[in-house]
């Protein structure tokens, strides 16, 4: 009984310095935009050429990440190309802290128990309440067109939404 009781506390401890994480204000770049802007909405082009403008909207989403970075965080970071004007399926997640890796044209293959989930937004203000996926499987592209799969974290189920014009106050 007394092991329980600690799971619980520190499960209920972890979901408090999440939410408490996820709530700290961070200074919003101004490339960044916001809910109203007509951009957030539709769904963003295929990439299906790879050249220098992919490369450069690449440099872009990683140097905004970079800005809002804080070093030891453990928590999902990414963005997505239509948060900073482009229509064009690309995201940049964090790896670790000044590392980022891009997605071109990325889509969940697999996906399984559905949660309530507590997440931010670049493009908005708050923390609201969603619907994630606890364990998902992406197929994307990088930079070279070369295709991969790989087990992904909950993050970049919002960076897809923002590519399919969904934002987390959709849910």
């Amino acid at each position: 009984m007394k092991n329980r009781t600690k799971i619980i506390i520190g499960a209920i401890s972890l979901l408090a310095v999440y939410v408490i994480y996820v709530a700290l204000p961070r200074p919003i770049p101004n490339e960044v935009l916001k809910s109203s802007d007509s951009n957030l909405t539709g769904k963003s082009a295929e990439i299906t050429v790879f050249d220098e403008d992919v490369q450069q909207i690449s440099k872009e989403l990683h140097q905004i990440l970079k800005k809002v970075d804080i070093y030891g965080s453990i928590f999902g970071l990414g963005l997505a190309a239509p948060q900073i004007g482009y229509k064009e399926r690309i995201i940049a997640i964090k790896e670790s802290y000044g590392d980022y890796k891009t997605m071109i044209n990325p889509e969940i293959i697999e996906r399984k128990w559905r949660f309530p989930w507590i997440e931010g937004c670049f493009s908005l203000e708050g923390i609201h309440l969603t619907q994630r996926y606890f364990w998902t499987k992406v197929r994307y592209q990088d930079l070279d067109g070369n295709y991969h799969e790989e087990l992904a974290e909950k993050i970049i189920q919002q960076e897809i939404d923002h590519l399919d014009g969904i934002l987390i106050t959709d849910y």
